[in-house]
């Protein structure tokens, strides 16, 4: 269960920014730095004049309090903000226990006759309009290794059981950890036609965008580059699961690659159809996503 702490912490990463230094043009630093000159010009040229010399000084100091308070508490909120590695930490953490619980519920998935490894969980981040959620609740931050979060995300989960693929798809409202718009769905290996990884042009108007034209014309679309896995029946019905879009520069140990997944789905559909003699692949285990990103740097 995710602490309140923890959500203010992850909307603090998206939401607050290093604070500017306060204006030198501002009154009140040229109200203290006066006041500051004032209490000292008294006290020097003129006797018995300590007491209000002070009082303007100490005036002038509580004034340039007053006046770069706000720059020094700014800067404390944004030094407390989690680091890079802290979020994606939290994130894997909150799919795999906030989305994993549910999808295993809904999905009503036996878990002790499930290997681990069947269980597939694959994130990819929202940028654009959609039901249910505000404009301004749809944030992104560019990291400091310079890749981007995102703070709703579209959670697809596979499960490869003996019989079927069942399928459970979520936006997940991570800033807020709501989990809204959930389907579900199977597919039975008797009645796949082919399984696939693609590559698809997909379109959407982005949050952070502005789409108006000259003279309030409506500008088209961005195109995305997706990676898609798809698997189609024979009659014509498609689950496809969106690994990654190229565009949203999401940090490496969120990619999920699927490309095992096909080849084991093209075996257990060989082995079924045509009883050929050979293991399937083992698909690659999804709840360690770090440790699937570390192997690939490892060969890079």
């Amino acid at each position: 269960m995710r602490t309140a702490n923890r959500t203010n912490h992850i909307k603090a990463y998206f939401t607050v920014f290093e604070p500017e230094y306060p204006p030198m043009h501002s009154w009140w630093l040229k109200f203290a730095i006066m006041s500051i000159l004032f209490g000292l010009f008294i006290m020097y040229f003129f006797n018995n004049t300590t007491i209000a010399g002070i009082g303007f000084i100490i005036t002038g100091w509580v004034l340039f309090a007053v006046w770069v308070k706000p720059y020094f508490r700014g800067r404390k909120i944004y030094s407390s903000r989690p680091s890079e590695e802290d979020m994606i930490k939290w994130l894997i953490n909150d799919l795999n226990t906030e989305i994993k619980e549910t999808a295993i519920k809904k999905l009503r998935l036996n878990m002790g006759a499930l290997e681990s490894k069947n269980f597939l969980l694959v994130p990819y981040p929202v940028n654009w309009e959609t039901p249910g959620i505000e404009k301004e609740q749809i944030l992104k931050r560019v990291t400091e290794s310079g890749k981007t979060l995102y703070s709703i995300w579209n959670v697809q989960i596979i499960a490869l059981t003996v019989n079927y693929i069942s399928f459970y798809t979520c936006t997940y409202d991570w800033a807020n950890n709501v989990i809204m718009h959930e389907r579900t769905n199977e597919f039975f290996y008797d009645d796949i036609s082919s399984v696939k990884n693609d590559v698809e042009i997909i379109e959407h108007y982005l949050a952070d965008k502005n789409y108006t034209g000259e003279e309030g014309s409506q500008l088209p679309p961005d195109k995305l580059t997706a990676n898609v896995f798809v698997v189609k029946n024979m009659s014509t019905d498609t689950l496809k699961v969106i690994t990654n879009i190229l565009e949203m520069n999401i940090p490496g140990n969120l990619v999920v690659d699927l490309e095992k997944a096909v080849l084991a789905l093209r075996i257990i559909l060989r082995k079924r159809r045509y009883d050929e003699d050979q293991d399937p692949i083992i698909v690659e285990r999804n709840e360690e996503i770090e440790e699937h990103k570390e192997e690939e740097n490892e060969e890079e």
